[in-house]
C-alpha cells in the first residue's frame, strides 16, 4: 500500500459497519457476493462468475492501492469482521483531482439503506482526505436502484454512455450512466 494511504484516516461507517482495508483474506467472502447471480449482472460480470477471475481482479485492485491510485474498502459489522461489501474510490486523477466511485453489497442487504448512509462517508472522504473537485459514478442503466442512490446522494446524471462495457450475459454491451458530483456543490449541501 502507498504511503499516502497509509497516513489518511480510515472513514468512519455509521454503526453498525466499519471499512477496513481491502485484503487477499477477503477473497472468499468477496467470490461469494460475486457469485451471487443478481450482484454480478447489476455490476456487469460475467454470470457465473469464476472463482479465479475474482482473485485476479483483487490482486490487481490490491497493487493499484499499493502504488497509491485507489482506496478500497471492505464492508463489514462491528461484531463480525466477514466482508458484506465492497468500497472503493479508484480510477483516481491526483493531477486533474478526479475518481471514481464503486461499490457492491451484499444482496442479503439490498433495500436496506445500508449504501445511502455509505455513500455520504465516501464522498466526504473523497473531497476532504483525497482533495478531489470531482467525483464520478458510472451505472449501468439495467440498475435504476443504484443510479437512485448516487441522484439522491448528490451525484448529477450527466449522460449516457452507449455501448459502453460488455453485458454480463456476453449477449452484446450496456449502456452506462454518467454521473459526478463536484466539490463546490458538496459544500453547499452539507452547509444546508
Amino acid at each position: 500500500m502507498s504511503l499516502f494511504a497509509a497516513t489518511l484516516p480510515l472513514p468512519e461507517a455509521p454503526s453498525p459497519f466499519q471499512l477496513r482495508l481491502l485484503s487477499m483474506a477477503d477473497a472468499d467472502a468477496l467470490i461469494a457476493m460475486y457469485s451471487d447471480e443478481e450482484v454480478a449482472r447489476s455490476l456487469n460480470f460475467e454470470v457465473p462468475v469464476r472463482p479465479e477471475t475474482i482473485r485476479k481482479k483483487l490482486a490487481g485492485d490490491l497493487e493499484v492501492m499499493r502504488r497509491g491510485e485507489s482506496f478500497r474498502w471492505v464492508l463489514s459489522t462491528r461484531e463480525d469482521p466477514s466482508a458484506l461489501g465492497y468500497l472503493t474510490l479508484f480510477n483516481w486523477s491526483a493531477k486533474d483531482r478526479r475518481a471514481e466511485v464503486g461499490y457492491m453489497v451484499a444482496r442479503k442487504l439490498w433495500g436496506q439503506g445500508v449504501m445511502k448512509a455509505i455513500l455520504p462517508v465516501l464522498v466526504r472522504f473523497g473531497f476532504e482526505q483525497m482533495g478531489l473537485h470531482r467525483m464520478e459514478a458510472l451505472v449501468s442503466v439495467a440498475n435504476p436502484t443504484s443510479l437512485r442512490v448516487l441522484t439522491r446522494g448528490g451525484f448529477h446524471q450527466e449522460g449516457v454512455l452507449r455501448g459502453y462495457r460488455p453485458s454480463g450475459t456476453g449477449d452484446g454491451f450496456v449502456d452506462m450512466i454518467i454521473l459526478s458530483m463536484l466539490q463546490p456543490e458538496w459544500r453547499a449541501s452539507i452547509a444546508k
